[in-house]
């Protein structure tokens, strides 16, 4: 394919390492292509609508994985997301998964519209760990692909993201966490059922709980779990909510929840020191996963309680 003429400088990648691609779209030499910009949830995740002419747009590493999607136009494009350069044909409905921390180049031959909705990349890792495996999305990120239930999704949360909605806000985040439930879904084959799973053993059982809840203000995960309960990853998630009825992940987010829930009736302690004492990663995390369990922030929480 020829190369169209560059139509926008490329952004320079120290400025925007830290940055989600939304960022980047929102200032500087792109944001003249943007016609739409939200934020939903409490996440939040970012979605962009923009219209371009033909032309190259090299994208700066970003924090956040970025699901696009062609909404119109058609042609030819040139990309390269970190897994080699690609020419191939360009279509209403062909999905992109940019990973985060790679600079990445497109190149159209017409001009096209597309939006694209930034996803937190602590929130893929631990929808992914609680799936048993990492955030390593591999072919995805080598081409484009089509996804009917995706790009339903991705049309769904537009209609709903509403300022100022809270019914609009709680719909497009769980949305949005149904679309990267379907990415894993995509990343890899479907695995044949095994038949039963069993429980975790008692005394097993004992000793993971003991041990989280032990380590309730530090980080950790499913790995460190399994490691106690001498399991691999994959198993130890199975056998764990056969036992409990919840996955590790959700059950480790419920009793550091319930833990700040004792601290918050402490009025002199600071929010971002209960997120630390409760192992929440800041208080920015505490704040967005209290929200989703308990339906308000830990500072209304608390003042329903005074």
């Amino acid at each position: 394919m020829r190369r169209p003429a560059p139509s926008a400088p490329e952004a320079s990648p120290d400025a925007s390492r830290g940055a989600s691609l939304a960022d980047v779209y929102g200032q500087g030499c792109y944001a003249r292509f943007v016609s739409a910009h939200r934020r939903i949830g409490m996440a939040p995740f970012a979605l962009v609508r923009f219209r371009q002419p033909a032309g190259a747009f090299p994208d700066p590493p970003t924090a956040d994985y970025t699901l696009a999607i062609n909404e119109r136009g058609r042609g030819r494009m040139e990309f390269d997301i970190g897994a080699g350069r690609h020419s191939l044909p360009f279509r209403a409905g062909d999905l992109v998964l940019k990973p985060p921390g790679v600079a990445t180049h497109f190149a159209v031959d017409a001009p096209h519209q597309k939006s694209f909705l930034s996803l937190p990349a602590r929130l893929l890792r631990e929808l992914a760990e609680e799936a048993g495996c990492t955030a390593d999305f591999g072919a995805l990120h080598a081409g484009s692909f089509r996804s009917p239930a995706i790009a339903r999704l991705m049309e769904l949360i537009w209609a709903e993201a509403v300022d100022e909605n809270p019914e609009g806000r709680l719909f497009s985040e769980g949305a949005a966490m149904a679309l990267v439930g379907l990415l894993l879904r995509l990343r890899r084959p479907a695995v044949a059922s095994t038949g039963e799973v069993r429980a975790l053993a008692p005394a097993r059982l004992k000793a993971v709980l003991d041990w989280t809840e032990a380590h309730l203000a530090e980080s950790f995960g499913i790995t460190e779990m399994a490691a106690v309960a001498c399991l691999s990853s994959f198993h130890f998630g199975r056998a764990f909510k056969a036992a409990m009825g919840e996955t590790p992940r959700a059950y480790v987010t419920a009793r550091r929840i319930e833990k700040a829930c004792e601290y918050l009736e402490d009025h002199s302690l600071p929010l971002a020191e209960i997120a630390q004492l409760c192992g929440f990663a800041d208080q920015s995390h505490f704040t967005a996963l209290f929200g989703r369990r308990m339906g308000m922030t830990p500072g209304a929480w608390r003042r329903r309680r005074s």
